[in-house]
This record gives C-alpha cells, structure tokens and sequence, in this order.
C-alpha cells in the first residue's frame, strides 16, 4: 500500500489547526472570564513576608486591570474607590486580594482577617474575619419596594409597562452574618438598615473627582436658573426621568437636558418618545463622560442637577455635578443631606417636583450664584477624595478596634 505524502501533511495540518483553533477560543473563553471577573492576588504589591494580616475586598477588581489615569475611571467612582480602599488597607498593614464583585462563583482559597464585600453570595471561610458588608443602596427590600410602586405609578398614568431593572436579592446571609455595615447614604438611607440589623452601621459620602474645575466665572446665572441637569446612568423609572418627562413639556421656557442611558432602555424610549425626541425643550444628550468638554459646556449652561430617585444609595452621578457647582433639587430617596445648598422634596409626587422646578427657576440669579458657590464648598469639605479617603481610615480603625 503506498502513502500519499502530500495527503497525510494536508491531513495532519487540519488537525493541529483543528486543535489549535479549541486551544485558542477556550484560552479566549478563560481570558474574558478573568477579565470581567478577575481576582487581584496582593493588590496593594508589597512584601507579604513584612505583613502579618490579610484582607479580602470583594468590589471592582477590574480596576487594576485599567491604565493608570486611564479615561475609564472616570466612567464611574467604584473604579477609583477600590483601588483607594486597597490603599487605606494597606495602611493598615493589611496585604490585600480583591475579587470581583460580579463573581458570583468566587470561592476563597485562602484566610483572611477582614473581609469587606458587596452584594455577592455567601461563601464559606477557613477563618472567622472581621465581616464587613458594602452597602451601596438603601436595604434591599426598601429600594425594591420604592421601585415597584414608581412603575405601577407609571402604570397608572400611563397604561404602559416598563421592564423593573436594579431589583435587589432580598435574602442576604451575608449581611446577617456581618460585624459591620459600611453604607453610601446620609442617615435617612443608613436609618433603613440600622432598623434591620443589630450591628453598627457607618454612613460614608461619596466623592466627586478631584480634577473637576469650578466654572463659576463664565457662567450666566440669570440664563442658568432656566436650564436643568438629569444626570444618570441606567434604571430610567428608578431615577425619576418619567415624573421630569411629565413635568417639562409644560413649560417650555424651562430646559432639561438628560445625560443618560436612557437609550439603551427601549421600552422607557417608547414610551416617553415624544417627549424624549419630539419636544423643544428636552435634549436627550446621552451619557457625556465626566470632565470632558461636553460636561463642562453642560455645567456651565445649568444651574441644577435634578434628581427625582426613588431609590439610591448616594448617587455619584449626582454629587460629581455638585461638584461642579450644580444646585441639587433631589428626593430624600437620594441620601444627600441638602442642608443650605440644595433643595430635598417634600415628597416625589409630580405636583411637589413641579412646584420646585418652578419656584427655583423664578429665584433671582444672586440666589443661584450663592447656592451654587456653597455647592462646591460643601463638596470639597464632605465630597472629595480626600474627605472619602479620611472617612475609610477612621471607620475602619473603630472596626478593628471594636474586634
């Protein structure tokens, strides 16, 4: 029997390329796994032979897989605060790994000391740690519950519905079993898990980015007073762009201009499309990254950052405007003590929104210039890294000292 030499170097060629094209898509398959979802071993980079504890934060490991400075931290705080929590950590002697919070099968492999989680499973641990939960909304069932009645609201006027987004697990062994909550949120938001655990639970203020200039000088209040900033990223419903869409039309000498994702939400679009695309005095922008030259021309041209939330934490959409300068008029739901800067409705019903939109736009522009300069005060004081970054090192050395 003779051999064709060409047939069987064709035929072993399929084969390995066969071979390789499995090797490469399960390499492919492994990679963007580890990438959406990685696990940052001794993040901090220091001799663990000179450290004697170990700590676990489970947040946004992706964040050491960005460039340094790079335009993607300024997407979202979380990117930047992991990596500062890594930091007040490490100066607390601690080597830290960080895991993914989108991780839902992560399983320690190691003992840890203390570990800081948000929203993930329960997982088993050799050791018994300091157990801290992250949280980054008000108590799960509050924040469901308040989203839920703002689409049957919706509902009701508008016989439409539209899908429930950001709905939270309502089961969470992992704060049951914590030492010690950590909460985004003045104290309304803290109050709503205080009344269901037994634990302490510390209020911590988010931050806008230190980078962020203060446009004062060029800004026309009196031009200013008329235009309203919706600021948000997804959960349309959730944030209240629905009650501002019902509000504005009728007033078309006042202008809201919405940076958001709305456009990713199409059943919301197809419900608000007139008034999203087809009204004069609405500008559906879309999401404008933050400190770019459309968000300055956008702060400039505003005098508020309007938040109707029936749900949140302490949004950083919002208080990166306020940052900025913008006056915040925003539910109770959006823990930001408003103090004498800011404007927090009586309640999120439309008549009390539109009542404040109006009233604030008829204030004189002294009146605006004032508020907007006590804004960006406030903000340096109790919103800024460094104020974060303060409120981390004290929290966590009363923890500690605590255990």
């Amino acid at each position: 029997m003779s051999f064709d030499t060409a047939d069987i170097t064709s035929t072993m060629n399929q084969i390995l390329k066969h071979y390789i094209i499995v090797l490469y898509n399960k390499f492919k398959l492994f990679y963007n796994r580890w990438r959406i979802s990685p696990t940052i071993i001794n993040a901090n980079a220091i001799d663990e032979s000179k450290y004697t504890k170990r700590a676990l934060l489970i947040y946004i490991a992706r964040a050491f897989l960005l460039r340094e400075k790079g335009s993607q931290f300024l997407t979202h705080q979380q990117y930047k605060q992991c990596k500062q929590i890594t930091a007040v950590l490490n100066d607390l002697r601690f080597a830290v790994d960080v895991a993914d919070v989108s991780n839902r099968n992560f399983m320690p492999s190691r003992d840890y000391d203390l570990v800081i989680r948000s929203k993930v499973s329960n997982f088993p641990l050799k050791s018994d740690p300091i157990s801290i939960y992250l949280a980054t909304t008000a108590h799960h069932k509050i924040h469901n519950e308040n989203i839920r009645r703002r689409h049957q609201l919706l509902y009701e006027r508008r016989g439409r519905r539209v899908k429930l987004r950001r709905i939270q697990p309502e089961s969470m062994p992992y704060v049951e079993n914590a030492d010690a909550i950590i909460g985004f949120g003045n104290d309304y938001i803290i109050s709503t898990w205080e009344r269901a655990f037994n634990i302490p639970v510390y209020p911590l203020n988010n931050y806008g980015f230190r980078e962020t200039e203060f446009l004062l000088s060029s800004k026309d209040f009196y031009i200013a007073r008329n235009n309203f900033l919706f600021y948000a990223s997804k959960s349309q419903v959730q944030k209240g762009l629905d009650l501002l869409l019902e509000i504005f039309p009728k007033h078309p000498k006042l202008d809201l201009y919405i940076c958001s994702e709305f456009e990713k939400e199409e059943d919301f679009r197809a419900c608000y499309y007139n008034e999203l695309y087809k009204t004069p005095n609405i500008h559906p922008t879309g999401w404008v990254r933050v400190n770019s030259p459309q968000y300055n021309e956008l702060i400039n041209k505003c005098a508020y950052v309007i938040h109707p939330s029936c749900a949140d934490g302490q949004p950083g959409s919002v208080v990166q405007c306020m940052y900025s300068g913008l006056i915040p008029l925003v539910t109770k739901e959006s823990g930001i003590s408003t103090e004498d800067f800011g404007i927090t409705f009586a309640d999120d019903s439309l008549e009390e929104i539109e009542r404040v939109i109006v009233e604030v736009s008829e204030l004189p522009e002294s009146w605006h210039m004032e508020r907007s300069i006590r804004t960006r005060k406030v903000s340096e004081e109790k919103y800024s890294e460094d104020a974060f970054m303060d409120r981390w090192r004290y929290i966590l050395a009363e923890i500690i000292k605590r255990h």
